[in-house]
């Protein structure tokens, strides 16, 4: 497979910018790993991830929301598209070599059986990559980080505790623990790498509020952004400084979230 570049830029163009600091992250450390066709997207959404990501189409991306995948099949991104929940996909044994997940299995209340079904779709010795939150993700938040610093612990849980089900984080655990749930499956964890520095997420939780015009839009028109010419226009200035953030901060101290390379022996 081949891959697109200016992940960011692009990703600045087609979405709000909280969602295109994040996903531009998962876009890059993507980008450097090896993709056999056929590949499989477990829960694709609108398809705009992989219209970023990739230089061309892939096989198939299921999800279960049909109106998110009448957006993904209009940027012509996939050559199959198919309305299924993640837990039972209408596929044979071992019909992937390759097979992603992005930001999706913390969402998934009956992890189990999705984990069951990728390896049964996964052909023997391919690679199953995932991104998914870490315990830490809800703590690199600005009002909980607030909370905190004033020594109201009590609030300060009570506010994780709402950012996850605000989200639908049903899953975010510590690296181990992800480890554990994937090799219970059958995978065997190739790599792992965090990503998403504290300083960074809590620039993206800055950045959420402003996203709600785009929300709206997303709602009503099945797209985040309207007037593409222009907001190529004017989003530039805002490119620049978002990648001097990133560049500056991506390596320090904890991180938020987390990628792993699994594979079926």
């Amino acid at each position: 497979m081949k891959f697109r570049k200016k992940f960011l830029h692009n990703y600045l163009i087609n979405a709000p910018m909280a969602l295109a600091v994040e996903r531009s992250w998962e876009c890059n450390i993507l980008a450097e790993q090896k993709f056999t066709a056929p590949v499989l997207d477990i829960g694709c959404g609108d398809g705009l991830f992989a219209y970023i990501l990739f230089n061309g189409t892939i096989d198939t991306g299921i999800d279960s929301n049909p109106r998110e995948l009448k957006r993904a099949k209009s940027l012509k991104t996939y050559h199959e598209l198919i309305n299924c929940y993640a837990n039972k996909i209408p596929k044979d044994d071992g019909s992937y070599k390759t097979i992603y997940s992005n930001s999706v299995l913390e969402h998934i209340p009956n992890l189990k059986s999705v984990l069951s079904e990728a390896y049964r779709l996964l052909a023997s010795g391919g690679n199953f990559y995932v991104t998914v939150p870490t315990e830490k993700f809800d703590r690199f938040t600005i009002p909980y980080q607030l909370l905190s610093f004033l020594h109201l612990s009590a609030a300060a849980q009570n506010y994780r505790r709402f950012f996850n089900k605000f989200w639908k984080h049903y899953n975010h655990y510590e690296i181990e623990k992800w480890k554990a749930i994937f090799k219970q499956a059958g995978f065997k964890v190739i790599t792992s790498r965090e990503y998403g520095s504290k300083i960074l997420c809590l620039i993206d939780d800055f950045l959420m509020p402003f996203a709600f015009v785009s929300l709206i839009i997303k709602r009503i028109f099945n797209k985040w952004i309207l007037f593409r010419p222009l907001r190529r226009f004017y989003i530039f200035p805002f490119y620049l400084v978002l990648r001097a953030f990133i560049r500056r901060y991506k390596n320090e101290g904890d991180k938020g979230l987390v990628f792993f390379a699994l594979s079926k022996d």
